[in-house]
């Protein structure tokens, strides 16, 4: 019978944990970009966005070329809302997109002090 080991788990230091994601936001295309955890809420409405859009794909059971033709888009480019790509992706194509696919969400600009910031829900 092999005895059990006490294991504790213990995260990486930040300085190899900033390196892994790093990596992670200038990898292969074909990875999802995480979103940095001080992100300005343009950048938050549109990874809203682009997860909507995958979540759109995945409960319809749809391949990246169905949802290109949907899109009316080149692979290339519905593989950037796919993996969120925010850096290579506007807001108002987003937009137009989500409206497509009739996908429901809503905009909303929240004023603080004379900052807004769009999110979408």
């Amino acid at each position: 019978m092999k005895a059990t080991q006490n294991r504790t788990f213990s995260f990486p230091p930040p300085e190899k944990f900033e390196r892994v994601v790093k990596k992670a936001r200038t990898s292969h295309r074909n990875s999802n970009f995480l979103l940095p955890s001080d992100a300005n809420a343009l950048d938050k409405a549109k990874y809203k966005l682009c997860k909507d859009i995958l979540h759109y794909k995945q409960q319809n059971k749809l391949s990246t070329e169905n949802m290109s033709q949907q899109l009316e888009l080149s692979i290339t480019k519905t593989e950037y809302i796919l993996y969120s790509r925010i850096n290579k992706l506007h807001l108002d194509e987003l937009i137009n997109y989500a409206n497509k696919l009739c996908l429901s969400f809503e905009l909303k600009i929240n004023g603080n002090y004379g900052q807004t910031s769009p999110e979408a829900h």
